[in-house]
C-alpha cells in the first residue's frame, strides 16, 4: 500500500517524443534536422507530409537509432536512460484520375518498452527534457496531394497515448496490527491514444529551390490514477469503524508537446551541392507545472473529526517561454559512378532552453543545446533485374552539447540549494531505404 500511496502522490515532467528529440531515420539527422523543404522519403511523414507526393516510387524505410545522454548536476551523472529503438516509413505515391495523391506512414518502437511513466518528487532536480521523453512508442499517418506542377499539400494524424488507472483495496484494515488486514486488490491501468494533427505544404517556385512549411500541433499527456480503500477497520469480528472508505486521485502531467510551426528551404545550387535551412517556433508558454494535482475524499464515520489534512499549496508557475530553433544542413555528392553515389552530409542546430533559471521551489532542469552532425549515405543504382530501382544505406552521427548553467537559489534555506548543470548526448543511427 505504501508503494502505490508513493506512485501517486509523485510526478515528473517530460517534454515531446523521442522522434522531436533526436529525428528520424539517418539522412535528415546528419544534416542537422533541417528537413522541412529537403523530406522526400517516408521521413516526410513527420518533417513535411506534403513531400510524400514528390516523386512516383513506392518507399520504405527500416532502420535503428540510439542516443546515449551524459547529463550532469554538479558533475554526478544522473543516469538518464538511453533511446534506442527501430524505425520504419512507408510512402505509397499514385494516381487517382488525373490527381497525383501519395499516403504514408511512420513507426517508431523502442527496444525496451512502449511505454514509460516514472514519477519523482516535484521538488527533486531532473533532466526535465529527456525524462520520459525516449520511451515511447510515436506513429504517423498521412496524406498529399500535388496541386499544378509545383505545390504540394499534406497533413495527417500523429498518435499517442497516455496512461489511466485506478487501485481500489476492499476487505477489513487491521488495526492496531495492520498484518492483520484482509483485503482484495483490484488493478485496472489502460493506455488512452491521444491523437494531435500536422500538415504540410511544399512549393517549387524554381527548378533547383523548394520551400517548405509544417505545422505540428501540441498535446499534453496525463497520468491519472486513483488509490482506494473501502471497508472495516479494527479487529476480525470487532470493527472500529463499519464500511470505512478513503480515496486519493491524482492527476498529472506525464508529457508535454509544444505547438510547432517551421519554415526551411532547399537549394540544390549543383548538380553536387544541397543546401537546406530550417527556422521552428514552439510554443513552450504553454507549458504548466506538471506536479500532481491531488484530490483526498475519505469518511471514517465516528473519526472524521480527528482526521485535519492541510491545504493543498499552489503550484508554482513553470514560466517557460516561447522559442525558436534554427538548423541548417549540407548534403554533398561526392563520388559518382555507373553503379552508386556516394553522399557525404553534415549539419547544425541550436535549442535555446524555453526554461528560466530555476531560482524558486521547482527544479525542471534543462540547458541551451548546440548539435553537430554528420553522416555518409550510399546510393546503389540499382543491381539488375533483381533490384531494377535504386536503393540507400545511410549511416549518420550527432554529438550535443549543453553548456554549464548555474541555478542560483533565493531562499538560502531552499532544501536543495544552488547547483549547476551540463551534459552531452551522442546519437546514431543506420537506415536503409528502398524503392519499388
Amino acid at each position: 500500500m505504501r508503494r502505490a500511496l508513493l506512485l501517486l502522490l509523485i510526478a515528473t515532467p517530460a517534454r515531446a517524443n523521442p522522434i522531436d528529440a533526436f529525428g528520424f531515420g539517418a539522412r535528415s539527422p546528419a544534416m542537422g534536422g533541417a528537413a522541412t523543404a529537403a523530406a522526400r522519403e517516408a521521413d516526410a511523414n513527420y518533417y513535411n507530409p506534403a513531400a510524400l507526393a514528390v516523386g512516383d516510387a513506392i518507399k520504405i524505410d527500416l532502420g535503428y537509432q540510439l542516443a546515449l545522454p551524459r547529463l550532469e548536476l554538479n558533475s554526478l551523472d544522473q543516469n538518464v536512460d538511453s533511446s534506442r529503438g527501430l524505425i520504419a516509413g512507408l510512402a505509397v505515391p499514385g494516381d487517382i484520375g488525373p490527381v497525383h495523391v501519395a499516403f504514408g506512414v511512420a513507426v517508431h518502437l523502442p527496444d525496451e518498452r512502449l511505454v514509460r511513466t516514472r514519477t519523482l518528487p516535484s521538488g527533486r532536480p531532473r533532466w526535465m527534457y529527456y525524462d520520459n521523453r525516449p520511451q515511447r512508442f510515436f506513429l504517423s499517418s498521412n496524406v498529399a496531394v500535388q496541386i499544378g506542377r509545383s505545390l504540394f499539400l499534406g497533413g495527417g494524424v500523429s498518435y499517442m497515448s497516455r496512461t489511466q488507472g485506478a487501485i481500489d483495496l476492499d476487505g477489513r484494515v487491521g488495526y492496531p496490527v495492520s498484518a492483520d488486514s484482509d483485503l482484495t486488490l483490484e488493478i485496472d491501468v489502460k493506455l488512452e491514444a491521444i491523437r494531435y494533427p500536422e500538415a504540410g505544404l511544399l512549393w517549387r517556385p524554381l527548378p533547383w529551390l523548394d520551400l517548405g512549411l509544417t505545422y505540428r500541433g501540441g498535446f499534453v499527456l496525463e497520468i491519472d490514477q486513483a488509490f482506494a480503500i473501502h471497508g472495516d477497520l479494527g479487529p476480525p469480528g470487532r470493527p472500529l469503524v463499519n464500511d470505512a472508505f478513503f480515496q486519493l486521485h491524482a492527476v498529472a502531467l506525464d508529457l508535454f508537446q509544444p505547438t510547432q510551426v517551421a519554415g526551411g528551404f532547399a537549394a540544390r545550387l549543383f548538380s553536387w551541392l544541397t543546401l537546406t535551412g530550417d527556422l521552428t517556433y514552439q510554443r513552450w508558454s504553454a507549458f504548466e507545472n506538471p506536479a500532481a494535482h491531488i484530490e483526498i475524499t475519505y469518511d471514517l464515520k465516528q473519526f472524521n473529526e480527528l482526521v485535519k489534512l492541510p491545504l493543498a499549496v499552489p503550484l508554482e508557475k513553470a514560466y517557460f517561454h516561447d522559442t525558436f530553433v534554427p538548423r541548417v544542413g549540407v548534403e554533398i555528392a561526392a563520388s559518382r559512378s555507373r553503379h552508386a553515389v556516394l553522399l557525404l552530409r553534415g549539419g547544425y542546430a541550436y535549442e535555446s532552453s524555453p526554461a528560466p533559471e530555476q531560482r524558486g521551489e521547482t527544479n525542471f532542469v534543462d540547458n541551451d543545446k548546440h548539435t553537430v552532425s554528420g553522416g555518409i549515405g550510399v546510393e546503389v543504382l540499382g543491381l539488375g533485374k533483381t533490384l531494377p530501382r535504386p536503393f540507400d544505406i545511410d549511416l549518420y552521427v550527432g554529438a550535443s552539447f549543453l553548456p554549464e548553467r548555474h541555478h542560483r537559489k533565493l531562499s538560502l534555506l531552499d532544501p536543495v540549494g544552488d547547483y549547476a548543470s551540463r551534459g552531452s548526448v551522442l546519437s546514431g543511427g543506420l537506415a536503409t531505404r528502398w524503392r519499388f
